[in-house]
């Protein structure tokens, strides 16, 4: 059983999720405008306008897998208010400090995350 995190740790973690939540916000903001459709007449080749396109739609997911996580990142900071984050949403034990030092987001212990994604 893992320890209760400490004001310090809830503090340290807090801190984080404001990084990065500031961090993605910024990246959503910075790539918006390359997400927008292409126009048929930016590009003389076909090769050139399927290339743009094809790159488009890696960066529309990669928007839409940041967008995600920061909802991930609000719903973290509720936990937070709530004083149940650092608590796995499956078990109820402690999430260890290091995996929240690694993804603050996380909601379930390394245990029923992995039980959720292989089973």
């Amino acid at each position: 059983m893992e320890l209760e995190l400490t004001a310090a740790q809830l503090a340290e973690l807090d801190a984080d999720l404001a990084q990065l939540k500031a961090r993605l916000t910024a990246l959503l903001t910075d790539t918006e405008l390359q997400a927008k459709p292409v126009k048929l007449k930016d590009n003389a080749s076909r090769l050139s306008r399927m290339d743009e396109m094809h790159n488009q739609s890696i960066l529309r997911a990669n928007r839409n897998l940041t967008s995600n996580r920061l909802t991930l990142i609000d719903r973290a900071k509720d936990r937070l208010d709530q004083r149940t984050y650092g608590r796995c949403s499956s078990c109820d034990e402690t999430i260890t400090f290091l995996r929240l030092k690694a993804y603050p987001e996380a909601s379930k212990c390394l245990t029923c995350q992995s039980d959720n994604e292989h089973g």
